[in-house]
């Protein structure tokens, strides 16, 4: 998930907003590079956006790519009182990014390089840019070529350090965004690849493993034991008494309600956002060690929303929503929703049985939505 914009005052009834951790989104590239090198006017952003995209449509673009930390958007007050936005700029990222992906990577010297004798990765990684480099998407081939040179030299990938070396920087590409194809050319999934940066599992409550001899309890560390993939590779005899599972979207409120206490029968898991793939690993052997239901504290909006039906289908117990009941939205501070969230919404309802649609028409109706965090400022 994106993280929260962040709003900078820039004199007099002037402000920038800026944001990150979002993924790209797909029909930027042409924006992107037509808007390299200065300020441009928030009115021109259909025509720089290429054939086919208005201004409506390309500035979802640029709002999507302000949330993937490409874009700031300059806003000012008008006659109301109110923002507007009417100039925008790339980000150090964005301009990396429109200077090193505007065209596809040749990638024939890489080819003709020598992989190490039966490596299956590589040769899964050579036979799927001979066949789609020229199709796949530019970065992921960049993304792609830079984790078979690692390969080849013998070291682990890391994705920040894949991204200083396709952009330069360490927060211009995140690799998961490119996932489908980058995990086409390697043949097996992603982490099983790439170290994926920051993806420890950080869980707490009455669990327990051994490594290498030593039995380490899942209390052991207060407010959450963090296991890096190496320990969850190593460890042995694993052992849970816990029936539930709380997994919690954000840190702030995962470490707040370990602090006030679980119940006895809890382990709680932080996902930080969409579960990667060692955290889902670790749900499902908490699941298979006897947790029989999964409670999901999200956000109260539309990625809280998709969080929720994602663990629901991939975990093999029921998954249930936990306070994000309807009526949170009049207890919780509340945010404004955007054109994005009302698009999503509406469509979510229009699905066979939704999942919390009492909370979905509250928010549509209210036109608001909250972050999981207020629940520590509501009242009791």
């Amino acid at each position: 998930m994106a993280d929260p914009r962040v709003i900078t005052i820039d004199g007099v009834d002037r402000r920038w907003v800026s944001g990150g951790g979002g993924p790209v989104p797909p029909g930027c590239d042409a924006l992107v590079r037509r808007s390299r090198g200065k300020l441009r006017r928030w009115a021109s952003i259909g025509r720089r956006a290429g054939g086919g995209v208005d201004q409506v449509a390309g500035e979802r673009l640029v709002w999507g790519l302000v949330d993937a930390g490409l874009v700031r958007v300059r806003e000012r007050r008008d006659r109301r009182g109110d923002w507007e936005p009417y100039q925008y700029a790339l980000t150090e990222a964005g301009e990396a990014y429109a200077e090193r992906f505007g065209e596809a990577l040749d990638v024939a010297t890489w080819l003709a390089g020598d992989d190490p004798p039966g490596h299956e990765v590589l040769g899964s990684v050579r036979a799927w840019l001979e066949a789609e480099a020229g199709r796949a998407h530019p970065v992921a081939v960049r993304v792609v070529v830079a984790i078979g040179d690692a390969l080849r030299a013998g070291t682990a990938p890391r994705g920040r350090l894949l991204s200083i070396r396709v952009a330069g920087n360490t927060k211009a590409v995140r690799v998961e965004d490119f996932r489908d194809e980058v995990e086409a050319a390697l043949g097996v999934a992603l982490e099983e690849v790439v170290r994926v940066h920051g993806s420890a599992v950080l869980a707490y409550g009455p669990f327990s493993f051994a490594i290498a001899g030593e039995r380490i309890g899942g209390r052991w560390s207060f407010p959450w034991l963090a296991l890096t993939p190496e320990t969850l590779a190593a460890m042995e005899d694993f052992r849970c008494t816990a029936t539930r599972v709380l997994s919690v979207e954000n840190l702030t409120a995962f470490e707040e309600e370990v602090r006030a206490g679980l119940p006895a029968d809890t382990v709680a898991v932080f996902t930080g956002g969409f579960p990667h793939g060692q955290t889902r690993a670790f749900l499902e052997r908490l699941c298979a060690a006897g947790a029989r239901t999964v409670d999901h504290w999200g956000d109260l909006d539309l990625g809280g929303l998709r969080i929720l039906k994602h663990l629901g289908e991939i975990l093999p117990v029921p998954v249930r929503p936990f306070r994000m009941e309807a009526e949170l939205l009049d207890r919780l501070p509340t945010l404004p929703l955007t054109e994005r969230d009302r698009e999503g919404l509406t469509a979510w309802l229009e699905a066979p049985d939704p999942l919390c649609a009492d909370l979905v028409r509250a928010m549509l109706a209210r036109d608001r939505k909250a972050e999981q965090e207020g629940w520590f400022l509501a009242p009791r």
